[in-house]
């Protein structure tokens, strides 16, 4: 059991102490359930524990000088059926392809393909187009650029499908690069130990490598969903926005009712898929980077979950916004809201 579902389980222990029997209890769980699973997959529900991941935290660049122009974002995702050779982003960013390949990991047991590809100067991304298939249990390669292994897993394929999109950090001077997809289990950093992720099931990738013509001012990021005053038993407690890499750190003050205190966050932008918020809990160590991908709020759905905490109490919930491989004239929207909880003893 994971910590979350322990804090989930003691949570729900002390709402429901007291509670008068009802036979029919388990049953009308086990309807919902089976309604809610319907409704969102499982790789869904997961993603938020699968995106776990270390962060580091980098400077942002400034702005460069210009007023923000409106938003090109979409109103509906399109899932093309092969990467196609140009189109224009969301946020009127003009995309080139200059290579492609396919990592046939299922169907020919290849571990590891590369593709080297001239420098312009532009900057440069991947794409993939997901493989069908359970994404949690999936395994997706991690892309290194001459010889560098990258922060990317293709994280973005947990919660979606059809095509994503990912940074690519091009050595200073460099004419030219050569870029990996690597499908190992093992993928070591430079004079550091060897990390390991357990064996997924292989799927064929067909990676595609793009360089990129900025739009000629910086787009300014849809807007984001208000946040529900109530979630079930929750009541908001705080919220704080900004857009990145204007806006990059945020810290909310909070007051216990006596319970458990829910974060949660939303964002738009381009690069809303790839934003890494990192939060710390008063002075508790850091919680890791949560990946700022689409989110579904309910009751039980909870991203992240503080320890119960004595009411009265004055928590500080702190963050930092950031992208470790990112571009400072495609903005980024985000905003983090908590929940609070407070435990109720129902009457026997």
């Amino acid at each position: 059991m994971t910590p979350v579902q322990r804090k989930l389980r003691d949570l729900f222990d002390d709402m429901s102490a007291g509670a008068p029997d009802n036979p029919g209890r388990i049953a009308q769980l086990e309807r919902r359930i089976r309604r809610d699973s319907r409704r969102r997959s499982a790789g869904a529900a997961l993603a938020g524990v699968s995106m776990l991941t270390a962060a580091g935290v980098l400077i942002p660049a400034l702005l460069h000088p210009g007023p923000a122009v409106p938003s090109h974002e979409p109103t509906t995702a399109v899932q093309p059926a092969e990467l196609p050779p140009r189109f224009t982003s969301g946020d009127g960013s003009a995309y080139r392809r200059l290579a492609s390949t396919t990592l046939r990991a299922r169907s020919a047991g290849e571990k590891k393909v590369s593709v080297t590809v001239p420098v312009s100067g532009k900057p440069l991304e991947v794409a993939v187009l997901c493989p069908e298939g359970d994404p949690v249990h999936m395994a997706r390669p991690r892309m290194i650029v001459n010889g560098e292994p990258s922060h990317t897993w293709f994280q973005q394929c947990l919660t979606g499908q059809g095509m994503v999109l990912d940074s690519v950090s091009v050595p200073k001077g460099a004419d030219e690069v050569t870029i990996a997809f690597d499908i190992t289990d093992e993928v070591c950093e430079k004079d550091e130990p060897c990390p390991t992720r357990a064996s997924g099931q292989p799927a064929d990738w067909p990676p595609a490598v793009y360089e990129y013509t900025r739009p000629a001012r910086p787009v300014e990021p849809d807007p984001i969903e208000a946040f529900p005053a109530r979630l079930g038993t929750q009541q908001l407690a705080g919220q704080a926005s900004g857009v990145w890499p204007r806006d990059s750190s945020f810290t909310l003050t909070a007051t216990s009712p006596g319970g458990y205190f829910r974060i949660e966050h939303r964002c738009t932008g381009h690069l809303a898929g790839r934003l890494p918020i990192t939060y710390q809990i008063g002075d508790e160590p850091s919680h890791g980077a949560w990946i700022c991908g689409h989110r579904t709020l309910d009751e039980t759905n909870g991203m992240l979950w503080t320890e119960k905490i004595p009411e009265g109490t004055k928590v500080t919930i702190s963050g930092k916004v950031d992208v470790p491989v990112g571009d400072p004239d495609r903005q980024t929207r985000w905003s983090v809201a908590v929940w609070s909880s407070k435990i109720v003893k129902l009457a026997g």
